[in-house]
C-alpha cells in the first residue's frame, strides 16, 4: 500500500488537503446546526396558530428552549417590532431578516459541494494519467505481461478510491445539511406568512374604523 501511495503522491496530496478541509467544514456546520436546532413541529405549529390571539410574551415562552432557532428569532422580531404597524416596511424587514438567516445557514455548503466534485475529478485524473503511464511503459518495453499491466492499473486506481473516499462523505453531509436548511426555511416562511396575514387584517380593520362614519 505504501508503494501505491508513493507512486501517486502528486495527486494524493491535494486530495488529502481536500479531505481535511471537508472535515473542518462538516464539524463546523454540525456544531452550528446543533446550536440552532429547529423547534418541535407540533409545538411550533401550535405557537404560530396563536399569533394574534395570545400575547407575544406567552408565545415566545413556549419556544424558549429553541431561542437560537432562526424561526424563533424571526418570530421574536415579528411580534415585538414597532414597524408592524406599517405593513409594507414590516414585510420588507421580515423577508430581509429571513434571507439573512438563510445565508448564514447556507454558509460553507457550496464549499463542501465543491470539495466533493473536485475530489472525484482529481481521483479520476490520477487514474487516467496512471493508466497512460502504464500502457506507455508496456509499449516502450514491448512487454505485454498481464501481471505487469495489472500492477500499473492498481497503482492508477488508488487515486480514484481516495477521491471517492473524500467525495462520498462530503456530498452526503452536504445533502443532510441542505435538508436541515430546508426545514428551517419552512418554519421561517410559516412565521412570515402568518405574521403578514395577521398584520394585514389588523391594518385593514384600523383603516375601516377610521373611514367609518361617526
Amino acid at each position: 500500500m505504501s508503494e501505491l501511495i508513493g507512486a501517486n503522491w502528486i495527486i494524493l496530496t491535494p486530495i488529502i488537503v481536500l479531505s481535511v478541509a471537508a472535515l473542518g467544514v462538516i464539524i463546523e456546520r454540525t456544531l452550528f446546526f446543533l446550536r440552532i436546532r429547529p423547534g418541535s413541529e407540533s409545538v411550533f405549529t401550535q405557537t404560530i396558530s396563536g399569533i394574534g390571539n395570545i400575547p407575544a410574551v406567552n408565545l415566545l415562552n413556549q419556544l424558549s428552549e429553541y431561542s437560537e432557532s432562526p424561526a424563533v428569532k424571526l418570530l421574536d422580531f415579528a411580534l415585538t417590532t414597532q414597524i408592524r404597524k406599517v405593513p409594507q416596511i414590516y414585510k420588507q424587514r421580515l423577508e430581509a431578516l429571513r434571507d439573512r438567516q438563510l445565508d448564514k445557514m447556507e454558509q460553507n455548503l457550496p464549499i463542501l459541494n465543491g470539495i466533493g466534485n473536485v475530489a472525484t475529478l482529481m481521483g479520476l485524473f490520477g487514474t487516467v494519467s496512471g493508466m497512460i503511464r502504464a500502457f506507455s511503459r508496456m509499449n516502450e518495453t514491448g512487454n505485454s505481461d498481464p501481471y505487469i499491466l495489472a500492477g500499473g492499473i492498481s497503482q492508477a486506481l488508488i487515486t480514484t478510491a481516495a477521491g471517492l473516499a473524500v467525495a462520498i462523505p462530503a456530498m452526503l453531509a452536504n445533502h443532510l445539511f441542505e435538508a436541515v436548511v430546508d426545514r428551517h426555511a419552512e418554519q421561517m416562511n410559516e412565521v412570515v406568512n402568518e405574521c403578514l396575514s395577521i398584520s394585514g387584517v389588523q391594518y385593514a380593520r384600523k383603516r375601516e374604523s377610521k373611514t367609518s362614519p361617526a
